[in-house]
């Protein structure tokens, strides 16, 4: 049935505030704090679907005009989703009228989020246009140019590249292993920079499970220490966790699916500071651009604020399919699918794996991957994987050089030793081809390099002979 007219369009839930709650307005940008509901889409929102109201506010086109009567999509499932209901294929085809986006996917995130992660302080879900969309905003909602933000000494390059370093923004690079941010590291940070007397580091971005561009998986007590240092530095957390659900071990252990996937940051966030972006690319379609975002409501507020003065909301066409298909599959459909993506990762990972062990052991350090769709090499014969990259060209094989992830940015200077192999796009018969041609490329750098050892060993036995 519709909904009346809503008076309370763009602003959170009231609920109880709770006394360690974390105070935004001290956190919020210049931009953060005079960001508002744009009072045109506020109208057009307050009175969508509203009962016996003549809508003559909105220039939205009639719904009797669009193309489409219907939508059939055939899942691989052999499952069919034909959606015919008049309301849901107008709404496709229609502005996203809605403050925290199509309803009926708005419930579904919202529950999802809590079977998920339980979190225990005040959390509201946004769906939003994807989470490197939602990273920029929640950056510009946060910091002012010339801020830092702290993030893992390497991290995934495009947030780097096409956030951070052209909005002004600097990075503060904390070291990592692979059980994740190392907290002494993350507090020797904090401490230094404090000790220049400017403002202390408020934000840290991080990526917690299979990490880009390493791989790593963040322990649950490394995840409960650092969660206890931003909160005694008084630090906002974004958990950017799009790999969350490409868990798996590469023992005989069955996919897990939807369950015991660990605790994250945002099951542990009594005090509100957790911002946790989440994603369908990974685990569903990449192509539709479309995710979810759970803050404190102070927050979302201002994310909403952000995301309908930017883009209008989400693609209508993209949720609406996407909660159909998730309907018609129910809990069920969705842990097997989940699982199915797990399978192939696992699948994936352990090619690869066999195939480094035979072909780069005598080349390269690295874990075995458990989660996302990256390997970390660190190359033990090679000062900078960057030197190889026409090598490689050559050998018709592409990796991604480790120093176009550092957090620093692109830097001619910087050597770097590390190469990040995704096993995620080529075939499951090119992945140990790729492997080979990347160890052909080492073993004719090794050899190259034990050629001019012995010619500088032969001429220093020659000068001490002489003398």
């Amino acid at each position: 049935m519709a909904s009346a007219a809503r008076s309370d369009v763009g602003r959170p839930t009231k609920r109880a505030k709770h006394n360690h709650d974390v105070d935004f307005l001290k956190h919020f940008s210049v931009e953060g704090r005079s960001r508002q509901y744009p009072s045109l889409r506020k109208i057009i929102c307050q009175f969508s679907g509203a009962d016996n109201v003549v809508p003559m506010h909105g220039g939205l086109p009639p719904s009797d005009s669009f193309p489409l009567s219907s939508m059939l999509l055939r899942l691989r499932n052999g499952q069919s989703v034909d959606i015919v209901d008049d309301k849901k294929v107008a709404s496709a085809q229609q502005y996203c009228t809605t403050v925290q986006g199509y309803p009926a996917l708005h419930t579904w995130c919202e529950r999802h989020m809590k079977a998920m992660h339980s979190p225990p302080g005040q959390h509201e879900v946004l769906l939003t246009n994807g989470s490197n969309h939602t990273f920029e905003m929640v950056c510009e909602l946060l910091l002012d140019r010339g801020e830092y933000i702290l993030t893992e000494e390497y991290t995934y390059p495009s947030v780097i590249e096409s956030v951070i370093i052209p909005k002004g923004y600097k990075a503060l690079g904390v070291k990592l292993d692979q059980a994740g941010i190392l907290p002494d590291s993350l507090l020797e940070v904090i401490m230094e920079h404090k000790a220049t007397g400017r403002r202390p580091p408020h934000v840290l971005y991080t990526v917690p499970t299979g990490q880009n561009p390493t791989g790593m998986v963040t322990a649950l007590e490394r995840k409960q220490k650092i969660y206890q240092i931003c909160s005694e530095h008084d630090i906002v957390i974004i958990e950017d966790d799009p790999y969350y659900y490409l868990q798996y071990s590469l023992g005989t252990a069955e996919a897990q699916g939807l369950d015991g996937l660990g605790q994250t940051y945002l099951s542990m966030d009594v005090d509100g500071r957790v911002v946790r972006l989440d994603s369908f690319s990974k685990f569903l379609l990449p192509g539709m651009r479309l995710g979810w975002v759970t803050a404190h409501p102070d927050m979302l507020q201002k994310i909403c604020f952000a995301l309908h003065a930017s883009t209008m909301g989400p693609c209508s066409y993209t949720q609406v399919m996407i909660h159909e298909v998730l309907e018609a599959w129910g809990d069920q459909g969705l842990q097997t699918h989940v699982k199915k993506m797990q399978t192939e990762y696992k699948k994936r990972a352990a090619i690869v794996q066999e195939a480094a062990e035979k072909q780069l052991s005598k080349y390269a350090e690295w874990t075995a991957p458990r989660a996302g769709m990256f390997l970390w090499l660190k190359l033990t014969q090679v000062d900078d994987s960057m030197d190889l990259f026409e090598e490689l060209k050559a050998a018709k094989v592409v990796v991604v050089p480790g120093t176009i992830a550092h957090c620093g940015g692109p830097d001619p200077s910087r050597r770097c030793p590390f190469v990040r192999l995704s096993y995620a796009t080529a075939s499951i018969e090119e992945l140990p081809v790729g492997i080979n041609r990347l160890g052909d490329v080492l073993r004719k750098v090794s050899q190259k390099q034990s050629h001019v050892q012995e010619e500088a060993d032969t001429k220093v036995t020659m000068a001490t002979t002489m003398y």
